[in-house]
């Protein structure tokens, strides 16, 4: 069993979680209790740091070849969603932002427009912003504790012939939702009639709760698989954001050469031996310390639903289906954003991330990471039920 309740200070370390510093110049108040940016609280697998002390025992980090850890995350990918993928159609990026960027570049010119759907991870939103296209929104529906699709709305926008590119968060990030089969391919098929490029983010799609099950694009037929931009990272599901490693996979041998070439202009196929030790030991050895690390977060969950229910009733937890963030609707408080972020920085004293960073659709809400101890989960719901209780 791993030691998943062990409390690790994080505020001594380059962590941008715990900063003093950071938490001051962003929420006002160095000693909030930081839940907010979304890596793990947790220590990494052992295998994974014996892997990289062995590297820096070594005491030589010159150039390096990935092709270990690319056959490691294809096995993975095989293993864990069924998916028989080949080596040479992964291409390894510095994250999947980066990736995403280099999507927009390759599929888009400035003045395209790039289709999202709100509220969701706000670099989506960033990163077309910074490359010059224009975003829209295809909103989803958030209804009591049900996610839906409005589908005549995602097909108007993507009708629109300056619509080059879709990206699609999956699992969705914040709404801890996954997406059915049946939607997935309704999405899809619309895009294809209109020959708009699909870029799915799959990055938290190793974290997915009890009892519940994730569509990949590798779950889904040939004409999907084939021809759509899959993203998929250790990042997440190992709480390794911070070597900076992701898989972009592209079966399609003339995207992936379109892609490869803009990876290459940008001179991003210089691989880290240190990340690349931790990713193959990650997805050769990191199993068993995954499955435990959702259960343990997947029982935070349950205790503040629980908590939430019977201490603060008009708060709506929506289901946590997949990913380790809660996504929680405060709008009962009848406070604007500006307000309901200095109540929680200021009276309750939790670093989160404000509902409305996500775009339409997310004011009133906070995002709680539950990838901590047991003890910060029982602190924050304290400090909770004190103020609003």
């Amino acid at each position: 069993m791993y030691q998943f309740d062990e409390v690790i200070d994080r505020r001594q370390t380059t962590s941008l979680k715990w900063n003093s510093a950071i938490l001051d110049e962003t929420f006002n108040n160095p000693e909030a209790l930081p839940m907010w940016i979304a890596d793990m609280d947790f220590r990494v697998a052992p295998e994974i740091t014996n892997a990289i002390m062995e590297i820096a025992e070594h005491g030589i980090y010159g150039y390096s070849d990935a092709s270990g850890a690319v056959d490691s995350f294809v096995r993975w990918v095989k293993q864990r969603h069924h998916w028989t993928i080949q080596s040479d159609w992964v291409i390894n990026t510095p994250g999947v932002v980066t990736a995403l960027d280099i999507a927009i570049q390759t599929f888009t010119q400035s003045g395209d427009k790039v289709l999202i759907q709100q509220p969701v991870y706000y670099p989506f939103r960033l990163v077309v912003e910074r490359n010059e296209r224009e975003v829209i929104a295809n909103d989803l529906i958030i209804q009591d504790d049900t996610i839906t699709i409005d589908f005549d709305d995602f097909e108007l926008k993507a009708s629109d012939p300056d619509t080059k590119l879709f990206i699609l968060c999956s699992p969705h990030n914040p709404l801890g939702h996954l997406y059915s089969k049946e939607d997935l391919q309704k999405m899809f098929d619309i895009c294809f009639k209109y020959n708009v490029q699909i870029v799915v983010d799959e990055i938290h799609g190793d974290l997915i709760m009890p009892g519940e099950t994730f569509f990949s694009v590798g779950a889904l037929d040939e004409q999907y698989s084939t021809n759509i931009i899959t993203i998929q990272a250790p990042s997440k599901s190992f709480n390794l954001a911070g070597l900076q490693w992701s898989a972009v996979i592209i079966p399609n041998q003339e995207l992936r050469l379109a892609y490869q070439k803009t990876v290459n202009a940008l001179d991003l196929a210089i691989h880290n031996p240190v990340t690349i030790a931790g990713v193959q030991a990650a997805y050769d050895h990191g199993a068993e310390w995954l499955d435990q690390a959702v259960q343990y977060i997947y029982q935070n969950y349950l205790y503040m639903k629980e908590h939430f229910a019977k201490e603060i009733p008009k708060a709506m937890v929506l289901p946590l289906r997949a990913t380790y963030l809660l996504f929680v609707d405060f709008s009962y408080l009848g406070l604007d954003d500006e307000e309901l972020d200095k109540l929680f920085t200021q009276e309750i004293g939790l670093a989160l991330d404000s509902g409305h960073w996500f775009g339409d659709g997310g004011s009133g809400y906070m995002r709680f990471n539950l990838a901590t101890p047991r003890s910060n989960i029982e602190q924050a719901m304290n400090r909770l039920v004190e103020v609003l209780g």
